[in-house]
């Protein structure tokens, strides 16, 4: 962690500065922060209170508020590397109280970044980012040369946050920025080193990161500076035994690591090379000092408050348990992991934050699920809600925030009777599958990559339209499909995907034995977790008046004068327009088409879409795998002849899509994005569920415009005759598939996928001529009880005449 006080002189100058000095009292408070300092640099913390302390005081003597917030800022620096992080924390308050007085934004800056560097070591990120926002907004109202350092000190904080949480990719961009911000002292550019090695290595290129943490090393040591070398040497141990499986020089590496903490009492620092050093024994199999290093680890990370280190700890303590056959043991250990980062998370007060912060702790889960599938008997229901809990947390937190992972008695009770729910569960020992009907759960788990490789072989296979794809689909087959019981009376497949699955589209996989695709056989559509089936019903509602808006359509956008985001013009679609309007046509009720030039951005965002059945785009989509805030969807320019305007994923989100039944994304690779470890793949099909939609057909790969087109209007066509959306998908893929044409290929079909509700219809748009016939009718039945009630009334007339006429006439 970077951390940043005054520049350390030399004490003997400044002592003999200091003896030079007119006024006594503040010589003395220079040569005690001199002192200090001096204290700091060679991590004798003790000694930095001590001396600290005597400088706070004269200072506060001296009125100099704004020296005695540095004196305080370096109590909190010495606490913050004693682990006594209460301490830090009160010290860098204090602290910024006084800078506050004295109008000291430097110091105040400073102190905001240093109290949110506290909170990030214990795990509390949404406070670290608090303090690190409130630093940038300070640094914004004081513009200028004077605040470049300041500015380097809040992005690297930033940068570490979101390498921290797993958002590696902003975190990059944060470094990129302090790169280019020009010079920094030789410590801090050592500590940019660190972070940027630790990128790169989950990058993937473990050599370029050894190669930072060595010139990190060498500056740390230059500067003197004990607390940053021991991280450097800790972090070039880690790629020697991690990646290069190197377990000598990583021991080497952690020994060195660990006599420098030791020297420099920095307890953080010992509790990181004891479990790094105990996982490097782990994989050599001296599991008995492993379990030593690893339990010393989390004992000295408990007592110091590092979550992250204590979680890591208890994962290596359940790893070496479960090798030595103790499966209580493991399960015991890998469960107290998951609930201290599960702690930590749930502390993570917006989903910005949450969305990638379980990525790397998926390896617990992972453990914890496949020691669970080799109890004898395997217990469903616990693999299941394991299974639950680690996957499309974020998306799931988004849509119902507070609910849990479902019970599969409650998934169990909205499953109908002819359907399958398949939750699928990749890990690095094997797989596991959940078939899961309304009555029974079948646990299945196979060892080794054959289904991984069985599934990218098929999506590789059938997004390429020059393939012969039927041997891929065979293997796919006996790889993910066999020994599926009673599937023989399924009509409708619920995929959970996991892993390769997310880009294999069921479809076009052969039913082992039989021969057939599952799509002759049943429809299918995916959930980003089985907790989908449990939400409220969404669906729009069952009729509708041929007035009511049925459809919202945007396509074909407008040529823009400029394409900002992209490195070429994209070209107009010549079938958008038709497919739109063919839409229109298809589906019963009143249609709002916006073409060309009318298919704004500001149009989808205003709110008219709510409680509209069908939403359509036909058009331009670009999925970036690096920063899903950059996927988006092309639409017109704000004005003629302007630069183009895009719906992002964010504004997807954002959507107001209540009582809407149906999207459909007719554009390349929307089922696309960024794959995150248990959340999935952050593309619009989630994001549109997650405003509110019933369902979302959405593409896998870039698809033609003329069959797309042809599809889309087939599908439309027969969810209009009410038939359920998947069985309306189907229906479309199955024309194709049995056409006979170059069409027939999955290449032109299998890309469109349907994720969401597929057991939901359309509503039903009651006919004009119904309308009609029922205003007949009831003109007739008005007309009749007018000619009633008139025939009524004169019948009681004359009733009342005759009376009068008997009562008038004479007697006998």
């Amino acid at each position: 962690m970077p951390h940043w006080n005054r520049v350390t002189a030399a004490l003997l100058i400044v002592c003999a500065l200091a003896l030079a000095a007119p006024d006594s009292g503040v010589a003395d408070a220079r040569a005690f922060a001199a002192a200090t300092d001096a204290a700091l640099a060679r991590g004798d913390y003790q000694a930095a209170l001590v001396q600290t302390q005597k400088a706070f005081e004269l200072h506060q003597r001296l009125g100099a508020d704004a020296d005695a917030a540095w004196d305080l800022n370096a109590a909190g620096l010495a606490n913050q590397y004693l682990g006594r992080y209460a301490a830090a924390l009160d010290a860098y308050r204090r602290a910024l109280t006084l800078d506050r007085r004295a109008k000291s934004r430097d110091g105040e800056i400073t102190r905001l970044n240093n109290i949110g560097n506290v909170h990030l070591l214990q795990g509390r990120y949404s406070d670290a980012l608090l303090m690190y926002q409130d630093a940038q907004r300070q640094l914004a109202a004081a513009p200028g040369a004077a605040t470049g350092r300041l500015r380097k000190m809040t992005l690297s904080n930033l940068a570490v946050l979101n390498q921290r949480i797993g958002a590696d990719e902003r975190a990059l961009d944060y470094y990129d920025e302090v790169a280019s911000s020009g010079a920094m002292q030789p410590a801090e550019e050592a500590q940019l080193l660190v972070n940027r090695g630790a990128l790169a290595r989950r990058l993937g290129d473990p050599v370029k990161a050894l190669d930072l943490y060595r010139s990190a090393q060498q500056l740390f040591a230059r500067a003197a500076h004990a607390d940053g070398e021991v991280s450097a040497w800790r972090n070039i141990g880690i790629v020697y035994a991690l990646d290069l499986a190197d377990y000598d020089r990583a021991l080497d590496a952690f020994n060195t690591a660990l006599r420098l903490a030791r020297g420099s009492k920095n307890p953080r620092g010992e509790a990181q090379a004891l479990l790094y050093r105990g996982e490097v024994l782990r994989r050599l199999g001296r599991d008995q000092e492993a379990r030593q290093d690893l339990e010393a680890a989390f004992d000295a990370s408990r007592a110091t408050g590092l979550v992250e280190d204590q979680w890591k700890a208890l994962y290596g303590i359940g790893l070496v348990a479960a090798a030595r056959g103790d499966r209580p043991a493991a399960r015991a250990a890998f469960e107290r992991a998951i609930a201290a980062f599960e702690s930590v998370r749930s502390d993570l007060r917006t989903v910005a934050l949450r969305a990638e912060f379980l990525a790397d702790k998926r390896d617990v889960y992972d453990a914890l699920i496949w020691l669970r599938l080799g109890d004898e008997p395997v217990r469903g229901d616990d693999v299941f809600r394991l299974l639950e809990q680690s996957r499309a947390r974020a998306w799931r937190d988004r849509v119902q925030p507070a609910g849990g992972a479902p019970s599969l008695s409650a998934v169990q009770a909205v499953l109908p009777a002819d359907a399958m729910l398949l939750e699928y569960w990749f890990g690095s020992a094997g797989m596991a599958r959940l078939a899961i009907t309304r009555d029974t759960i079948t646990v299945t788990r196979r060892t080794g990559a054959d289904p991984a490789r069985a599934a990218q072989q098929l999506a590789d296979a059938v997004g390429n339209k020059e393939s012969a794809w039927r041997p891929a689909s065979a293997a796919a087959g006996t790889a993910l499909l066999s020994e599926l019981p009673a599937l023989a009376r399924v009509r409708h497949l619920l995929i959970a995907a996991d892993g390769p699955l997310h880009a294999a589209p069921f479809e076009t996989i052969t039913l082992p034995a039989s021969g057939a695709l599952v799509v002759e056989r049943m429809d299918v559509s995916y959930v980003p977790s089985a907790a989908f089936l449990t939400l409220p019903h969404r669906a729009a509602r069952r009729w509708a008046w041929p007035w009511q808006r049925a459809l919202a359509a945007f396509g074909d956008p407008a040529a823009a004068g400029s394409y900002p985001l992209e490195t070429r013009a994209l070209p107009r679609l010549p079938y958008a327009a038709v497919e739109v309007q063919q839409a229109a046509r298809t589906l019963p009720g009143r249609a709002e088409v916006h073409l060309g030039a009318d298919a704004l951005r500001q149009t989808v965002l205003d709110g008219r879409l709510r409680s509209t059945p069908v939403v359509h785009f036909s058009t331009h989509a670009v999925a970036d795998t690096r920063d899903p805030d950059r996927s988006r969807i092309l639409l017109a320019p704000a004005s003629p002849g302007g630069p183009a305007d895009y719906l992002f994923l964010r504004d997807v989100t954002d959507l107001d899509l209540s009582g809407v039944s149906l999207v459909t994304l007719s554009a390349c690779d929307t089922e696309r994005g960024k794959v995150v470890r248990g959340e999935g793949v952050e593309g619009f099909s989630r994001a549109l569920l997650a405003a509110g939609a019933g369902a979302a057909v959405t593409t896998l790969w870039e698809v033609a415009d003329r069959p797309g087109a042809e599809l889309v209007t087939q599908f439309l066509y027969a969810a209009g005759t009410g038939r359920t959306l998947a069985d309306a998908l189907r229906e479309a893929k199955l024309r194709f598939l049995r056409s006979g044409l170059a069409w027939q290929h999955p290449y032109y079909w299998a890309g469109y996928v349907l994720t969401g509700d597929g057991a939901a219809a359309l509503p039903r748009v009651v006919p004009w001529p119904a309308i009609a016939g029922a205003a007949a009718v009831l003109l007739v039945l008005v007309s009749a009880v007018i000619r009633a009630a008139g025939t009524a009334k004169r019948s009681t007339s004359l009733r009342r005449t005759a009376g009068q006429s008997r009562q008038s006439a004479p007697m006998r």
